[in-house]
């Protein structure tokens, strides 16, 4: 009896990665891509990488950031302060942080 190679998905059948901009943190952690991703990691939600929603804004990239940062980020910090209803920059500065240490990828 001999072992049969496994399958290899040929190249063109997998889906093209969105290339990641040269976007402002604050654009970025405030985009409806990245707190989706971020949303949906804190809920316990299944990745929807090929969700057309995320398209709208053309940063698809940034909800595959989104569900990074929350995986890294404390899981009590607001993306949104609460008092002020604007970026909390604290989120804006750890994105940062992780992003120039290599944690999130590009």
């Amino acid at each position: 009896m001999t072992a049969s190679a496994p399958s290899v998905m040929p190249k063109q059948a997998l889906p093209k990665q969105a290339e990641p901009e040269q976007v402002a943190s604050e654009v970025i952690v405030g985009s409806h891509a990245f707190r989706r991703g971020v949303a949906e990691v804190r809920t316990g939600r299944a990745p929807r990488f090929d969700d057309d929603v995320l398209a709208q804004d053309g940063m698809q990239w940034a909800y595959e950031w989104g569900r990074q940062f929350a995986l890294l980020a404390p899981p009590d910090l607001p993306l949104i302060s609460p008092d002020e209803g604007t970026l909390n920059p604290k989120a804006v500065y750890l994105f940062n942080v992780y992003l120039q240490r290599g944690q999130l990828c590009r």
